[in-house]
Protein backbone atom coordinates (compact mmCIF):
# COMPACT_ATOMS: atom_id res chain seq x y z
CA UNK A 1 0.00 0.00 0.00
CA UNK A 2 1.73 3.50 -1.64
CA UNK A 3 -1.14 5.82 0.49
CA UNK A 4 -0.17 6.46 4.00
CA UNK A 5 1.20 9.30 3.72
CA UNK A 6 -2.32 11.01 2.26
CA UNK A 7 -4.00 10.23 5.27
CA UNK A 8 -1.66 11.12 8.09
CA UNK A 9 -2.98 14.83 9.12
CA UNK A 10 -1.27 17.43 7.70
CA UNK A 11 -1.41 19.66 11.27
CA UNK A 12 1.12 22.22 13.06
CA UNK A 13 2.18 20.03 16.27
CA UNK A 14 3.85 21.41 19.59
CA UNK A 15 5.75 19.55 21.89
CA UNK A 16 4.32 18.83 24.91
CA UNK A 17 5.41 20.48 28.24
CA UNK A 18 8.02 22.63 26.31
CA UNK A 19 8.44 25.41 24.29
CA UNK A 20 10.32 23.94 21.79
CA UNK A 21 9.76 24.21 17.90
CA UNK A 22 9.27 21.53 15.73
CA UNK A 23 12.42 22.52 13.95
CA UNK A 24 14.30 22.41 17.35
CA UNK A 25 12.96 18.84 17.89
CA UNK A 26 14.24 17.76 14.54
CA UNK A 27 17.86 18.67 15.32
CA UNK A 28 18.09 17.64 18.79
CA UNK A 29 16.87 14.13 18.55
CA UNK A 30 18.70 11.72 16.36
CA UNK A 31 16.48 10.41 14.06
CA UNK A 32 18.62 7.48 12.69
CA UNK A 33 18.82 5.93 16.31
CA UNK A 34 15.62 3.30 15.74
CA UNK A 35 16.27 -0.38 15.53
CA UNK A 36 13.71 -3.49 15.45
CA UNK A 37 13.77 -2.95 19.13
CA UNK A 38 11.11 -0.30 20.99
CA UNK A 39 13.45 2.89 21.07
CA UNK A 40 12.20 6.30 20.20
CA UNK A 41 15.06 8.72 20.83
CA UNK A 42 13.46 11.99 22.05
CA UNK A 43 16.73 13.25 23.59
CA UNK A 44 15.90 15.36 26.50
CA UNK A 45 12.36 16.51 25.55
CA UNK A 46 9.25 15.73 28.34
CA UNK A 47 8.64 11.50 28.25
CA UNK A 48 5.19 12.57 27.11
CA UNK A 49 2.88 10.75 24.74
CA UNK A 50 2.64 13.27 23.24
CA UNK A 51 6.14 13.97 21.85
CA UNK A 52 6.34 9.87 21.69
CA UNK A 53 3.62 10.83 18.77
CA UNK A 54 5.06 13.44 17.63
CA UNK A 55 8.00 11.78 16.55
CA UNK A 56 6.17 8.86 15.32
CA UNK A 57 4.37 11.00 12.67
CA UNK A 58 7.90 12.78 11.34
CA UNK A 59 9.08 9.03 10.94
CA UNK A 60 5.68 7.98 9.34
CA UNK A 61 5.98 10.83 6.78
CA UNK A 62 9.80 9.83 6.03
CA UNK A 63 8.09 6.30 5.54
CA UNK A 64 9.99 4.87 7.77
CA UNK A 65 7.33 2.30 9.45
CA UNK A 66 9.65 0.73 12.36
CA UNK A 67 10.49 3.55 13.88
CA UNK A 68 7.18 5.12 13.74
CA UNK A 69 5.65 1.97 15.18
CA UNK A 70 8.22 1.85 18.05
CA UNK A 71 7.79 5.58 19.49
CA UNK A 72 3.46 5.19 19.00
CA UNK A 73 3.93 1.84 21.24
CA UNK A 74 6.12 3.77 23.69
CA UNK A 75 2.97 6.40 23.47
CA UNK A 76 0.56 3.67 24.23
CA UNK A 77 2.42 2.60 27.07
CA UNK A 78 1.03 5.69 28.77
CA UNK A 79 -3.29 5.72 29.71
CA UNK A 80 -3.59 9.46 28.06
CA UNK A 81 -2.41 7.30 24.84
CA UNK A 82 -4.96 5.03 24.75
CA UNK A 83 -7.52 7.65 24.75
CA UNK A 84 -5.95 8.90 21.85
CA UNK A 85 -7.92 7.51 18.52
CA UNK A 86 -5.46 9.57 16.20
CA UNK A 87 -2.72 7.80 17.65
CA UNK A 88 -4.40 4.27 17.30
CA UNK A 89 -4.55 5.55 13.77
CA UNK A 90 -1.18 6.13 13.10
CA UNK A 91 -0.25 3.19 14.84
CA UNK A 92 -2.21 1.67 12.34
CA UNK A 93 -0.65 3.25 9.65
CA UNK A 94 2.70 1.82 10.49
CA UNK A 95 1.94 -1.95 10.92
CA UNK A 96 0.36 -1.49 7.26
CA UNK A 97 3.33 0.10 6.11
CA UNK A 98 5.27 -3.11 7.87
CA UNK A 99 2.66 -4.95 5.64
CA UNK A 100 1.23 -6.35 9.33
CA UNK A 101 -2.39 -5.15 7.94
CA UNK A 102 -4.28 -7.49 10.65
CA UNK A 103 -2.91 -5.90 13.75
CA UNK A 104 -3.36 -2.54 11.89
CA UNK A 105 -7.01 -3.36 11.26
CA UNK A 106 -7.27 -3.82 14.87
CA UNK A 107 -5.33 -0.66 15.60
CA UNK A 108 -7.88 1.65 13.49
CA UNK A 109 -10.61 -0.37 15.37
CA UNK A 110 -9.48 1.27 18.82
CA UNK A 111 -9.34 4.44 17.35
CA UNK A 112 -13.02 4.05 16.08
CA UNK A 113 -14.30 2.77 19.32
CA UNK A 114 -13.58 6.20 21.30
CA UNK A 115 -16.08 8.61 20.82
CA UNK A 116 -16.12 12.07 19.31
CA UNK A 117 -14.49 14.64 21.63
CA UNK A 118 -11.44 12.80 22.51
CA UNK A 119 -8.51 14.52 23.81
CA UNK A 120 -5.34 14.57 21.31
CA UNK A 121 -2.05 14.11 23.44
CA UNK A 122 0.19 15.82 21.31
CA UNK A 123 -2.41 19.23 21.39
CA UNK A 124 -5.17 20.69 23.52
CA UNK A 125 -7.61 21.64 21.31
CA UNK A 126 -9.40 20.94 18.92
CA UNK A 127 -11.09 18.02 20.13
CA UNK A 128 -11.63 14.79 17.88
CA UNK A 129 -14.86 15.61 15.81
CA UNK A 130 -17.17 13.35 14.61
CA UNK A 131 -16.29 13.97 10.74
CA UNK A 132 -12.15 13.16 11.63
CA UNK A 133 -13.59 9.56 11.71
CA UNK A 134 -13.72 9.15 8.09
CA UNK A 135 -9.74 9.09 7.86
CA UNK A 136 -9.87 6.01 9.94
CA UNK A 137 -12.57 4.40 8.51
CA UNK A 138 -10.93 4.43 4.43
CA UNK A 139 -7.55 3.41 6.51
CA UNK A 140 -8.99 0.17 8.17
CA UNK A 141 -10.62 -0.19 4.51
CA UNK A 142 -7.57 -0.10 2.51
CA UNK A 143 -6.02 -2.89 4.94
CA UNK A 144 -8.66 -4.49 4.54
CA UNK A 145 -7.99 -4.31 0.60
CA UNK A 146 -4.27 -5.69 0.98
CA UNK A 147 -6.09 -8.30 2.63
CA UNK A 148 -8.35 -9.45 -0.13
CA UNK A 149 -11.14 -9.05 2.26
CA UNK A 150 -13.22 -6.76 -0.16
CA UNK A 151 -16.77 -7.07 0.70
CA UNK A 152 -15.63 -6.30 4.65
CA UNK A 153 -13.14 -3.35 2.60
CA UNK A 154 -16.24 -1.84 0.43
CA UNK A 155 -18.28 -2.02 4.32
CA UNK A 156 -15.81 -0.16 6.01
CA UNK A 157 -15.42 2.33 2.95
CA UNK A 158 -18.67 3.05 2.47
CA UNK A 159 -18.93 4.08 6.73
CA UNK A 160 -15.85 6.81 5.58
CA UNK A 161 -18.47 8.13 2.15
CA UNK A 162 -20.86 8.26 5.07
CA UNK A 163 -19.15 10.43 6.86
CA UNK A 164 -16.98 12.64 3.87
CA UNK A 165 -18.60 11.71 0.29
CA UNK A 166 -16.57 13.81 -1.23
CA UNK A 167 -13.35 12.43 -0.55
CA UNK A 168 -11.73 10.88 -3.90
CA UNK A 169 -8.95 8.30 -2.46
CA UNK A 170 -12.51 6.50 -0.69
CA UNK A 171 -14.27 6.46 -4.51
CA UNK A 172 -10.88 5.21 -5.97
CA UNK A 173 -10.33 2.17 -3.23
CA UNK A 174 -14.11 1.32 -3.71
CA UNK A 175 -13.55 0.64 -7.28
CA UNK A 176 -10.43 -1.37 -6.56
CA UNK A 177 -12.92 -3.72 -4.18
CA UNK A 178 -15.54 -3.88 -6.49
CA UNK A 179 -13.09 -4.53 -9.74
CA UNK A 180 -11.84 -7.25 -7.62
CA UNK A 181 -15.17 -8.75 -6.84
CA UNK A 182 -16.19 -8.42 -10.61
CA UNK A 183 -18.90 -6.11 -10.16
CA UNK A 184 -17.80 -3.97 -13.06
CA UNK A 185 -20.50 -1.76 -13.67
CA UNK A 186 -20.56 -0.08 -9.89
CA UNK A 187 -16.23 -0.67 -10.40
CA UNK A 188 -16.54 2.19 -13.00
CA UNK A 189 -19.10 4.15 -11.32
CA UNK A 190 -16.66 4.39 -8.04
CA UNK A 191 -13.69 5.67 -9.63
CA UNK A 192 -15.44 7.98 -12.22
CA UNK A 193 -16.28 9.51 -8.77
CA UNK A 194 -13.03 9.46 -7.88
CA UNK A 195 -11.90 11.27 -10.94
CA UNK A 196 -15.05 13.62 -11.10
CA UNK A 197 -13.63 14.74 -6.98
CA UNK A 198 -9.82 15.16 -7.81
CA UNK A 199 -9.16 15.39 -11.65
CA UNK A 200 -5.55 16.07 -11.39
CA UNK A 201 -4.78 13.09 -9.39
CA UNK A 202 -2.63 10.24 -10.70
CA UNK A 203 -4.41 7.48 -9.45
CA UNK A 204 -3.34 4.75 -11.76
CA UNK A 205 0.26 5.41 -9.73
CA UNK A 206 0.85 2.29 -8.69
CA UNK A 207 1.35 -1.31 -10.21
CA UNK A 208 0.69 -3.02 -7.01
CA UNK A 209 -2.83 -2.04 -6.39
CA UNK A 210 -3.86 -1.84 -10.18
CA UNK A 211 -3.73 -5.21 -12.35
CA UNK A 212 -2.85 -4.38 -15.77
CA UNK A 213 -6.74 -6.16 -16.72
CA UNK A 214 -7.77 -3.51 -14.42
CA UNK A 215 -9.07 -1.49 -17.63
CA UNK A 216 -12.21 -0.46 -15.60
CA UNK A 217 -10.70 2.32 -14.47
CA UNK A 218 -9.76 4.07 -17.47
CA UNK A 219 -13.43 3.81 -18.41
CA UNK A 220 -14.51 5.34 -15.51
CA UNK A 221 -11.82 7.95 -16.16
CA UNK A 222 -13.27 8.20 -19.63
CA UNK A 223 -16.89 9.02 -18.30
CA UNK A 224 -15.47 11.63 -15.58
CA UNK A 225 -13.65 13.74 -18.34
CA UNK A 226 -16.01 13.93 -20.42
CA UNK A 227 -18.35 15.51 -17.50
CA UNK A 228 -15.69 17.72 -17.01
CA UNK A 229 -15.63 18.59 -20.39
CA UNK A 230 -12.12 17.27 -21.24
CA UNK A 231 -13.65 15.47 -24.40
CA UNK A 232 -9.60 14.84 -25.80
CA UNK A 233 -8.74 13.46 -22.13
CA UNK A 234 -12.17 11.39 -22.83
CA UNK A 235 -11.15 10.04 -26.24
CA UNK A 236 -7.84 8.95 -25.14
CA UNK A 237 -8.05 7.15 -21.68
CA UNK A 238 -11.13 5.34 -23.28
CA UNK A 239 -8.76 3.50 -26.12
CA UNK A 240 -6.12 3.15 -23.50
CA UNK A 241 -9.02 0.98 -21.85
CA UNK A 242 -10.24 -0.13 -24.75
CA UNK A 243 -6.70 -1.59 -25.92
CA UNK A 244 -6.18 -3.54 -22.95
CA UNK A 245 -9.80 -4.96 -22.87
CA UNK A 246 -8.88 -6.35 -26.45
CA UNK A 247 -5.33 -7.64 -25.66
CA UNK A 248 -7.06 -9.81 -22.59
CA UNK A 249 -10.44 -10.78 -23.98
CA UNK A 250 -10.84 -13.10 -21.49
CA UNK A 251 -11.68 -10.41 -19.14
CA UNK A 252 -15.40 -9.26 -20.02
CA UNK A 253 -16.49 -6.16 -18.73
CA UNK A 254 -20.07 -5.59 -20.28
CA UNK A 255 -22.58 -9.00 -20.25
CA UNK A 256 -22.80 -8.79 -24.06
CA UNK A 257 -21.56 -6.83 -27.04
CA UNK A 258 -24.47 -5.08 -27.65
CA UNK A 259 -23.57 -3.25 -24.65
CA UNK A 260 -20.67 -2.66 -25.78
CA UNK A 261 -20.99 -1.44 -28.72
CA UNK A 262 -23.53 1.11 -27.33
CA UNK A 263 -20.87 2.46 -24.61
CA UNK A 264 -18.05 2.54 -27.96
CA UNK A 265 -21.36 4.70 -29.40
CA UNK A 266 -21.33 7.21 -26.46
CA UNK A 267 -17.68 7.70 -26.97
CA UNK A 268 -18.29 8.17 -30.50
CA UNK A 269 -20.55 11.43 -30.05
CA UNK A 270 -17.91 12.55 -27.44
CA UNK A 271 -15.73 13.10 -30.41
CA UNK A 272 -18.36 14.44 -32.24
CA UNK A 273 -18.22 17.09 -29.50
CA UNK A 274 -14.56 17.27 -29.20
CA UNK A 275 -14.56 18.40 -33.23
CA UNK A 276 -17.57 20.89 -32.72
CA UNK A 277 -20.03 18.75 -34.66
CA UNK A 278 -22.74 19.29 -31.70
CA UNK A 279 -25.71 19.02 -34.03
CA UNK A 280 -24.53 15.44 -35.04
CA UNK A 281 -23.05 14.89 -31.49
CA UNK A 282 -27.11 15.69 -30.58
CA UNK A 283 -28.76 13.36 -32.90
CA UNK A 284 -26.10 10.75 -31.48
CA UNK A 285 -27.29 10.74 -28.11
CA UNK A 286 -30.82 10.83 -28.97
CA UNK A 287 -30.60 8.01 -30.69
CA UNK A 288 -28.70 6.46 -27.25
CA UNK A 289 -31.63 7.73 -24.98
CA UNK A 290 -34.31 6.25 -27.58
CA UNK A 291 -33.03 3.35 -27.11
CA UNK A 292 -31.80 3.19 -23.22
CA UNK A 293 -33.90 6.45 -21.73
CA UNK A 294 -31.92 5.86 -18.15
CA UNK A 295 -28.24 5.97 -19.98
CA UNK A 296 -26.77 8.97 -17.87
CA UNK A 297 -24.08 9.21 -20.02
CA UNK A 298 -26.20 10.15 -23.30
CA UNK A 299 -28.46 12.18 -21.46
CA UNK A 300 -25.13 14.25 -19.82
CA UNK A 301 -23.77 14.25 -23.75
CA UNK A 302 -27.08 16.03 -25.02
CA UNK A 303 -27.13 18.77 -22.45
CA UNK A 304 -23.65 19.60 -23.66
CA UNK A 305 -24.39 19.52 -27.10
CA UNK A 306 -27.52 21.75 -26.32
CA UNK A 307 -25.55 24.26 -24.14
CA UNK A 308 -22.98 24.27 -26.95
CA UNK A 309 -26.18 25.14 -29.55
CA UNK A 310 -27.07 27.78 -26.66
CA UNK A 311 -30.53 25.91 -27.09
CA UNK A 312 -30.32 26.88 -22.96
CA UNK A 313 -33.93 25.86 -21.79
CA UNK A 314 -33.58 22.20 -23.13
CA UNK A 315 -29.82 21.76 -21.50
CA UNK A 316 -31.60 22.62 -18.39
CA UNK A 317 -34.25 19.98 -18.59
CA UNK A 318 -31.81 17.75 -20.37
CA UNK A 319 -29.39 17.89 -16.99
CA UNK A 320 -32.26 17.80 -14.92
CA UNK A 321 -32.80 14.55 -16.21
CA UNK A 322 -28.95 13.63 -15.26
CA UNK A 323 -30.18 14.67 -11.60
CA UNK A 324 -32.99 12.90 -11.54
CA UNK A 325 -30.91 9.91 -12.74
CA UNK A 326 -28.08 10.61 -9.93
CA UNK A 327 -28.88 13.19 -7.43
CA UNK A 328 -25.73 13.26 -5.95
CA UNK A 329 -23.46 14.22 -9.38
CA UNK A 330 -22.07 17.68 -8.79
CA UNK A 331 -21.37 18.18 -12.26
CA UNK A 332 -24.34 18.42 -13.56
CA UNK A 333 -25.59 20.57 -10.73
CA UNK A 334 -22.38 22.99 -11.67
CA UNK A 335 -23.21 22.93 -15.47
CA UNK A 336 -26.80 23.86 -14.94
CA UNK A 337 -25.75 26.49 -12.59
CA UNK A 338 -23.94 27.75 -15.36
CA UNK A 339 -26.87 27.43 -17.95
CA UNK A 340 -29.37 29.44 -15.48
CA UNK A 341 -26.00 32.26 -15.22
CA UNK A 342 -26.35 32.71 -19.10
CA UNK A 343 -30.13 32.73 -18.58
CA UNK A 344 -29.94 35.67 -15.43
CA UNK A 345 -31.68 32.98 -13.60
CA UNK A 346 -29.30 34.00 -10.68
CA UNK A 347 -31.30 32.79 -7.96
CA UNK A 348 -32.13 29.88 -9.21
CA UNK A 349 -28.35 29.37 -10.03
CA UNK A 350 -26.85 30.23 -6.76
CA UNK A 351 -29.37 27.12 -5.46
CA UNK A 352 -27.36 24.86 -8.24
CA UNK A 353 -24.26 25.90 -7.62
CA UNK A 354 -24.63 25.22 -3.60
CA UNK A 355 -25.62 21.93 -4.37
CA UNK A 356 -22.80 21.60 -6.62
CA UNK A 357 -20.56 22.44 -3.74
CA UNK A 358 -22.00 20.52 -0.74
CA UNK A 359 -21.99 17.51 -3.34
CA UNK A 360 -18.03 18.33 -4.01
CA UNK A 361 -16.80 20.07 -1.10
CA UNK A 362 -16.22 22.89 -3.25
CA UNK A 363 -13.93 24.25 -5.86
CA UNK A 364 -12.25 27.25 -7.62
CA UNK A 365 -14.64 27.59 -10.15
CA UNK A 366 -18.19 27.34 -9.03
CA UNK A 367 -17.14 29.52 -5.80
CA UNK A 368 -15.58 32.51 -8.77
CA UNK A 369 -19.15 32.02 -10.39
CA UNK A 370 -21.23 32.55 -7.24
CA UNK A 371 -18.95 35.56 -6.62
CA UNK A 372 -19.70 37.17 -9.79
CA UNK A 373 -23.55 36.67 -9.16
CA UNK A 374 -23.39 38.34 -6.01
CA UNK A 375 -21.32 41.02 -7.26
CA UNK A 376 -24.02 41.85 -9.57
CA UNK A 377 -26.76 41.77 -7.72
CA UNK A 378 -24.30 44.61 -5.48
CA UNK A 379 -23.90 41.66 -2.25
CA UNK A 380 -20.09 42.60 -1.66
CA UNK A 381 -19.92 40.91 1.21
CA UNK A 382 -21.28 37.98 -0.36
CA UNK A 383 -18.97 38.51 -3.30
CA UNK A 384 -15.97 38.69 -1.20
CA UNK A 385 -16.61 35.74 0.65
CA UNK A 386 -17.16 33.84 -2.72
CA UNK A 387 -13.96 34.86 -3.97
CA UNK A 388 -11.96 34.47 -1.15
CA UNK A 389 -13.33 31.46 -1.16
CA UNK A 390 -12.38 30.63 -4.77
CA UNK A 391 -8.92 31.28 -4.38
CA UNK A 392 -8.32 28.99 -1.54
CA UNK A 393 -10.30 26.02 -3.37
CA UNK A 394 -8.61 23.56 -5.75
CA UNK A 395 -9.34 24.23 -9.44
CA UNK A 396 -11.26 21.49 -10.93
CA UNK A 397 -12.60 22.45 -13.99
CA UNK A 398 -10.61 25.09 -15.62
CA UNK A 399 -11.43 27.70 -17.14
CA UNK A 400 -10.66 30.58 -14.67
CA UNK A 401 -7.54 31.86 -13.61
CA UNK A 402 -7.06 32.38 -10.34
CA UNK A 403 -5.61 35.92 -11.46
CA UNK A 404 -9.13 37.27 -12.52
CA UNK A 405 -10.21 35.78 -9.46
CA UNK A 406 -7.88 38.15 -7.50
CA UNK A 407 -8.74 40.82 -9.47
CA UNK A 408 -12.11 40.76 -8.78
CA UNK A 409 -11.95 39.86 -5.31
CA UNK A 410 -9.63 43.63 -5.55
CA UNK A 411 -12.36 45.45 -7.43
CA UNK A 412 -15.04 44.42 -4.82
CA UNK A 413 -12.97 45.28 -1.68
CA UNK A 414 -13.28 48.54 -3.86
CA UNK A 415 -16.67 49.13 -4.39
CA UNK A 416 -17.23 48.18 -0.69
CA UNK A 417 -14.59 51.12 0.67
CA UNK A 418 -12.23 48.85 2.26
CA UNK A 419 -9.29 50.34 0.04
CA UNK A 420 -6.46 49.22 2.18
CA UNK A 421 -7.55 44.81 1.69
CA UNK A 422 -8.66 46.42 -2.06
CA UNK A 423 -4.84 47.78 -2.37
CA UNK A 424 -3.30 44.76 -1.04
CA UNK A 425 -5.76 42.36 -3.17
CA UNK A 426 -4.46 44.55 -6.37
CA UNK A 427 -0.82 44.22 -5.53
CA UNK A 428 -1.20 40.32 -5.84
CA UNK A 429 -2.38 40.50 -9.28
CA UNK A 430 0.44 42.75 -10.66
CA UNK A 431 3.00 41.28 -9.19
CA UNK A 432 2.15 37.96 -11.01
CA UNK A 433 1.20 39.95 -13.74
CA UNK A 434 2.60 43.41 -14.23
CA UNK A 435 0.73 44.59 -17.17
CA UNK A 436 -2.57 43.46 -15.47
CA UNK A 437 -4.52 46.43 -17.47
CA UNK A 438 -7.82 46.38 -15.25
CA UNK A 439 -5.56 46.09 -12.24
CA UNK A 440 -3.30 48.94 -12.90
CA UNK A 441 -6.20 51.16 -13.47
CA UNK A 442 -8.12 50.14 -10.13
CA UNK A 443 -4.34 50.72 -8.39
CA UNK A 444 -4.82 54.00 -9.78
CA UNK A 445 -7.77 54.75 -7.95
CA UNK A 446 -7.43 53.07 -5.17
CA UNK A 447 -4.19 55.60 -4.36
CA UNK A 448 -6.46 58.19 -4.76
CA UNK A 449 -8.82 57.15 -2.29
CA UNK A 450 -6.08 56.34 0.20
CA UNK A 451 -4.12 59.70 -0.05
Amino acid sequence: MNFQSLVLRSLTYFLIVSGYTLEFFLVFTDQSAYSQTLVCNIGSTPKHPGNYKLLGNIYLKQKKFQAALNCFELALQDERGTKDPELWNNHGLALAGLKKFDQAIASYDKALQISPGAVFVDRVEPRSQPEDYYLWWFNRGTALVDLKRYEEAIASLDQSIKIKPNYSFVWFFRGLALFRLERYTEAKSAYRRAVLLSPNTPYIASKDLLSIQDYVIYYGQAEAKSRLGSYKDTIQIFERGQKIRRDNPQIKFFGDNISEDFYEAYINGIRLLDQGENQKALIAFQQLIAQNPNYTNAWYGKADALTALSLYPEAIAAYDQVITLEPDDYASWYKKGNVLKKLNRNEEALQAYQKAIDLSGGFSEVWHNRGVIFYNQNKDAEAINAYSRSLKANILWGGIAKIDTQYALAATLYRAERYDESFFAVEKVLKEQPQYQEALELQKLIKKMRN
